[in-house]
């Protein structure tokens, strides 16, 4: 796990970017820096050594003429497989780290290399002899790779801010991603806050040439998932082949020279993954959890019932006695390079710490709910397809009947115009809405831009969907909401917030249940092998009931999130409500003050809000102020230059 940074084509203006660069990805890599300049190229690296820690592992790294070099970022599972391949073919390699098979492989294979790696990764690879730079990200999007082009230069980093540390990038603030973030609470790549900034996306590879004209480049898909369901699947059967799958996943990596532990929050995931770590070491791994007072948000019990029942070393800590001050809540926000309001950043990054102190390497849970249908969406797109199924006659009638009810308060005041809409709804339209944080005519309230792209277009379907002719309008649902989940939120939220979280502790995690036989099996389970009632995951949750206490494997999902209204002290919300709400704030330039001002001041104060819920309404206390931050921080960059 590392950081990297580099540029193909016109050097820097001055001498020290790339030195910058490597200063800002120092947390990524605490434990060595290389930078490597040729007349057209620079590849900068920082090390988090984990596999050969000898000097062998030093990146950049080459084949044995030197003719191509290779910078990555994350872990080649199959790296020894490919190596053996390799050997066979007369190459020779100097160590046996995972890094040292990429420019070989790609010396044989060409750009075309990425499909035959199985990991997590982002990547760059150098050949001198062609003059060409190849960017890649992994399938699933678990590390990042941003870029910026430009006619004499192109320039990528694991991080935004790293970017931002070389002259001539343009920074201005991206009005599309703003107004995606206002819905969404985090920017989907290819997209990022600043106008010169873009995301590679899961799955991706770019090429970039330097010649006499300066730098072309051109990007495409290397994979891109495919949902086919398959009808004929039992759950026994189902069950039987996802309890090989996970084991073989955890097995495939597990391989470090430094100390490895484990995540358990208490979920089913993080539960499964622990106790396949806990055979796969015979015994003595670490597991960590963190801790909340509200009864509500705590899965401590859980943690502790698996804990106790694969015999871990286990430790918990205790959130109540790390309260969320203006510094760490901002700092953590600015860390991400641009705006981002997924508050379980804040735990996430808490048990990270924990961890830290006692591993290099930590096991998650991340990516079982994608895979098998984990989340509520699953179970409420039933009750939206039989809605939907429905008569009109019915609707209306049901609607006429919902509404006096509402006027009184015996049912929630805004019931009534939501079936209305749900019932209207296209496959798109229902599943950006159970996606979104803020739905469409609060966002058309909110925002400033009404002449930019809609949210709708990010859930239009882009991925093959293989359903028989006869598929119902539940099965077409639950394809979509699955490639969204994946698609959007897995890769722009999930992992980029574990990602973020872990790598300013210069913590690596890695994620089994993205090991991709094992969601590539996830992705063939039908509906009905995913939700059961309101109960989703049910295949995990069969292979839950063989490995785990009946307590943990039994019961509901819980989100791993922060109470962040409880969490924050005083000092923090009447610093937030003078920020936000002052005459000095630039939100009003992306944001109508009369949408926003009751949202501030019912968080400030401690109300609540009519029409939104407790966690609704911190989440958007946070938008609102990372989006500041960032707005903040560009011109202080302008009045810098």
């Amino acid at each position: 796990m590392c950081g990297i940074a580099g540029w193909l084509g016109a050097e820097p203006v001055d001498e020290g970017a790339a030195g910058r660069m490597a200063q800002a990805l120092a947390h990524r890599g605490p434990d060595g820096r290389e930078i490597r300049s040729w007349a057209g190229a620079t590849l900068v690296h920082t090390r988090l050594s984990i596999i050969d820690l000898s000097s062998a592992g030093t990146q950049p790294i080459s084949n044995e003429d030197g003719s191509v070099w290779v910078v990555v970022n994350g872990e080649i599972y199959n790296h020894r497989e490919l190596r053996r391949g390799l050997e066979a073919r007369g190459h020779i390699f100097r160590g046996h780290c995972d890094a040292e098979v990429l420019p070989h492989l790609y010396e044989e294979e060409g750009p075309e290399f990425v499909a035959k790696l199985r990991g997590m990764f982002a990547l760059a690879v150098y050949d001198l002899r062609a003059a060409r730079l190849v960017l890649a990200r992994d399938r699933f999007g678990i590390k990042p790779m941003f870029y910026s082009p430009g006619v004499g230069r192109l320039a990528f980093a694991s991080e935004i801010r790293a970017l931002l540390a070389l002259p001539g990038i343009d920074d201005r603030p991206n009005r599309q991603a703003i107004h995606d973030f206002a819905a969404l609470f985090y920017i989907p790549a290819p997209e990022t806050f600043y106008t010169g900034i873009l995301a590679l996306q899961p799955g991706e590879r770019l090429e970039a040439r330097l010649d006499g004209q300066g730098v072309t480049w051109e990007k495409g898909v290397y994979h891109r998932w495919i949902i086919t369901p398959d009808p004929a699947m039992t759950a026994e059967r189902a069950a039987d082949r996802a309890e090989e799958l996970v084991t073989a996943a955890v097995e495939r990596q597990m391989e470090s020279d430094v100390p490895l532990g484990a995540l358990l929050s208490g979920g089913i995931d993080s539960s499964l993954v622990s106790v396949a770590a806990q055979a796969a070491v015979n015994g003595g791994l670490q597991t960590f959890n963190v801790r909340f007072s509200q009864q509500e948000y705590d899965e401590t019990w859980a943690a502790l019932a698996v804990s106790k029942h694969i015999g871990s070393h286990h430790e918990t800590l205790d959130m109540d006695g790390m309260p969320g001050t203006w510094e760490k809540v901002t700092s953590l926000l600015l860390h991400a390079g641009q705006p981002f309001a997924d508050t379980s950043l804040f735990a996430v990054n808490a048990v990270c710490q924990l961890m830290r102190r006692h591993v290099t390497v930590a096991l998650s849970g991340d990516g079982g709910d994608e895979g098998f249908g984990g989340y509520d969406l699953y179970w409420q797109i039933e009750r939206i397809a039989r809605w939907q199924s429905l008569p009109r006659p019915a609707t209306s009638g049901a609607l006429f009947a919902l509404k006096p009810l509402a006027r009184v308060g015996a049912v929630p005041r805004h019931l009534p115009d939501r079936i209305a809409a749900v019932s209207r709804a296209d496959d798109t339209k229902t599943v950006e809405d159970l996606f979104s944080w803020v739905r469409e005519q609060e966002h058309q309230r909110l925002c400033r831009d009404g002449d930019l792209l809609p949210v709708r277009r990010l859930f239009e379907r882009r991925w093959e969907h293989h359903l028989p002719p006869s598929a119902s309008r539940l099965d077409r649902l639950s394809a979509l909401a699955t490639e969204v989940n994946i698609r959007l939120t897995l890769a722009n939220d999930f992992l980029f917030k574990v990602d973020m979280a872990s790598m300013r502790e210069s913590l690596e995690v890695r994620v089994p249940m993205l090991d991709e036989d094992l969601f590539d099996f996830g992705l063939s389970l039908p509906q009905g092998l995913k939700v059961s009632g309101r109960t989703g995951k049910r295949i995990l949750r069969a292979v839950a009931e063989r490995w785990l206490p009946p307590a943990v494997a039994q019961k509901p999902k819980w989100g791993f999130g922060v109470p962040v209204d409880e969490w924050v002290d005083r000092a923090f919300k009447i610093r937030l409500g003078e920020i936000l709400l002052g005459s000095s704030s630039r939100l009003p330039e992306f944001f109508h003050p009369e949408a926003y001002r009751p949202i501030v001041e019912a968080f400030c104060s401690g109300r609540t809000h009519s029409s939104l819920s407790r966690q609704g309404l911190y989440q958007r206390a946070i938008m609102l102020l990372s989006v500041h931050l960032a707005l903040d921080g560009q011109e202080h960059r302008v009045c810098a230059a």
